[in-house]
């Protein structure tokens, strides 16, 4: 009976752990929350657009350890993060250099979309951070190669 017992859990175990199915943070086509180079292209549902002087806006989730990076379009950008339950994500200790620059506003809106974000979706090639039911805080897509 305890044999018969043991071979029905190792049963329900290696059908629950099917190595096919996607965790929540890796999208049907591919793109993973985690080690993606995630290029910004809303903020508050209006384009980001690539502007003259202005660095590539764009955000990286560590694969090894729980830190965040990225640039702001002037300023080097980095913190930690932590997920949560499904979808659920928090950054914090969130830092930056302190350059004035062009494009600041966008800069701006971008870490304060970060401190308010508490969950993502990722739909293809593309990653949308979320505050509760508003609208999207910011939506951004995979660029390979970087």
């Amino acid at each position: 009976m305890k044999s018969f017992i043991a071979i029905i859990l190792i049963i329900t175990f290696s059908v629950s752990c099917d190595s096919s199915k996607k965790s929540t943070t890796e999208s049907a086509s591919g793109a993973s929350l985690k080690g993606t180079y995630w290029k910004l292209t809303e903020l508050a549902g209006t384009a980001v657009t690539a502007r003259e002087g202005v660095k590539e806006v764009y955000l990286k989730i560590s694969s090894t350890d729980s830190t965040v990076q990225g640039n702001g379009g002037c300023n080097g950008f980095g913190g930690n993060y932590t997920l949560g339950n499904g979808d659920r994500i928090k950054f914090s200790r969130m830092i930056s250099t302190m350059m004035a620059c062009d494009g600041l506003d966008v800069e701006n809106s971008l870490y304060r979309a970060l401190e308010n974000t508490d969950s993502y979706v990722i739909k293809g090639d593309t990653l949308q951070l979320n505050r509760a039911r508003m609208a999207p805080l910011a939506r951004f897509v995979a660029v390979a190669g970087k």
